[in-house]
């Protein structure tokens, strides 16, 4: 009795273990063409191009030369072209400012509410006399 539970359990156990395994991620297939198996589809000599200008660019703004190159790399074509369009308009550090505001009102908010004591100027009203 005992032992018709155990294997009663087991099998349940191996039945959801089997169920999950073949429950997989969904795989996609598609049609390569010829130039495609070939190679043929390499980066153009004008994204070849474009990738050594934004490297130029990163290295120039501070970006040590590894962190360029693998920067660069991880490009897709599409976004090497959408980054050398837009390169001057990119402002480095756009939202820093935003960071720092919202920053110092999160520490200016858990000062009053005592949990932190940052600013000296601010008394918590637990504390307050």
């Amino acid at each position: 009795m005992i032992l018709a539970r155990i294997l009663r359990k087991l099998t349940v156990i191996s039945a959801i273990v089997m169920a999950s395994l073949l429950v997989g991620l969904p795989a996609q297939a598609g049609m390569l063409g010829t130039a495609e198996i070939l190679g043929m589809n390499s980066p153009s000599s004008e994204i070849a191009t474009q990738r050594g200008w934004i490297q130029q660019q990163l290295e120039a703004n501070g970006v040590e030369t590894e962190d360029a190159v693998l920067r660069v790399a991880s490009l897709s074509d599409q976004q090497v072209e959408q980054v050398h369009q837009r390169f001057e308009e990119m402002p480095a550090g756009a939202g820093a400012l935003g960071a720092v505001v919202f920053v110092a009102l999160v520490l200016m908010i858990t000062d009053l509410a005592g949990y932190t004591d940052v600013f000296p100027f601010i008394r918590p009203a637990s504390k307050s006399n």
